[in-house]
């Protein structure tokens, strides 16, 4: 066997094959846009290469055939006050050969030593913690767009290799009919009645003003939790206007509470659905398709991306205001379910809050951690899913 180390189109070509080896055959997999993952890993469109560096590479048989890939990567800007500097190792895939993901993991983690890691935590991406996150461990089913998606047998190669269940991710789903939509309707009016509130759906003509505020609530809303990164309003832009030729302004809002930004919901329609023929390229002959397919679907999967309320605000009942404005006879009848992806099983504040929208957990993903010095501790986050075999 041999690993090669992507650098141009033809090894990225290799990269993208090892999924027809592993995938080959099952009829839940939909194949993660090329471009995208291609990006994760292009400075141009990834900012942490400015102060990071990242290492793709592909495994190959004896044959010369592409039978495994991974990543390995870290943000030393991240890193620059920590005790145990962390990395990653993400978008691994291999045909089921024990050997083969040894061999993997170990050439990730020798990169990772090489620019003095401490931990690595796998598989993750190299970005953004609520796409291509964890290791699924339940309900193997059909992904929704940059969600990961990988046979059973994936679970076994990590702990053999020594890495530890280290953070729980969950996807909750719940039908839009079961959504208590008038009781929480009827507590958004009298709110509206006695205070001065405002609900400001997505619009595109203003979408530099919704990512600042975007920005401010969900940075107020999340910055107490370990890990978090503060988003930046280009990065939301740059997102939106990516989106904009599926996203679906229903879906997205912020409340405003006497004129500030107290809390925002933010879902998309999932793609995956109308995809799956591109085979992870969108080309001037499978964009046509998956638009046909797209808006003649009678209806779509939403996947939550957002769902937050300001610190300042959470005593004011911004919940039932934002979940008002979701009731809207067209989303109920366009989106018969809803997907709220990304829980961390350790976030009981969110769990408390989605709990109000009769959604249960509909798969798991587990991120490994791994410590590559004798001294670096490692220490789980609480898990919400007790009964699972991790």
């Amino acid at each position: 066997m041999q690993i090669v180390t992507v650098t141009d189109k033809k090894s990225w070509r290799l990269f993208h094959q090892v999924l027809d080896a592993v995938y080959a055959g099952d009829p839940n997999f939909v194949h993660p846009l090329q471009k995208e993952i291609e990006g994760i890993f292009d400075p141009a469109h990834n900012g942490l290469l400015q102060h990071g560096t990242a290492c793709v590479y592909v495994l190959l048989d004896e044959n010369g055939k592409p039978v495994g890939r991974a990543a390995a990567f870290v943000d030393h800007d991240g890193n620059k006050n920590a005790v145990h500097p962390t990395g990653g190792i993400g978008f691994f895939e291999c045909v089921p050969n024990e050997q083969y993901a040894r061999a993997l993991l170990e050439y990730g983690e020798v990169f990772l030593r090489r620019q003095g890691v401490h931990l690595v935590d796998a598989p993750v991406n190299f970005g953004q913690r609520d796409r291509y996150w964890g290791l699924l461990v339940k309900g193997f089913v059909q992904a929704m767009h940059q969600e990961n998606y990988n046979p059973p047998y994936y679970q076994a190669f990590f702990l053999q290799n020594h890495y530890i269940p280290f953070e729980q991710i969950l996807t909750l789903k719940g039908a839009t009919a079961d959504i208590p939509f008038e009781r929480m309707r009827g507590i958004a009016q009298r709110l509206k009645e006695r205070n001065q509130i405002e609900i400001k759906a997505l619009d595109f003509k203003y979408v530099e003003n919704f990512a600042h505020d975007f920005c401010e609530v969900y940075n107020a809303a999340f910055d107490s939790f370990a890990h978090f990164k503060p988003l930046d309003p280009a990065q939301v832009v740059q997102f939106m206007k990516e989106a904009k030729g599926v996203a679906d302004p229903g879906l997205a809002c912020i409340a405003y509470w006497e004129g500030q930004p107290a809390g925002l919901i933010a879902l998309a329609p999932d793609i995956n659905p109308f995809i799956r023929h591109a085979k992870g390229k969108l080309n001037w002959w499978t964009i046509p398709l998956f638009l046909l397919k797209y808006r003649f679907a009678k209806t779509k999967n939403a996947k939550g991306l957002g769902f937050g309320v300001h610190a300042d605000y959470r005593s004011k009942g911004i919940f039932p205001l934002l979940l008002d404005f979701l009731s809207t006879p067209y989303n109920v009848n366009t989106y018969p379910y809803m997907y709220l992806a990304g829980i961390r099983g350790h976030n009981h504040e969110i769990q408390s809050m989605y709990s109000k929208m009769n959604v249960k957990t509909d798969r798991v993903h587990v991120a490994f951690r791994k410590a590559l010095v004798a001294d670096a501790p490692i220490e789980p986050f609480e898990f919400l899913e007790v009964n699972e075999p991790v």
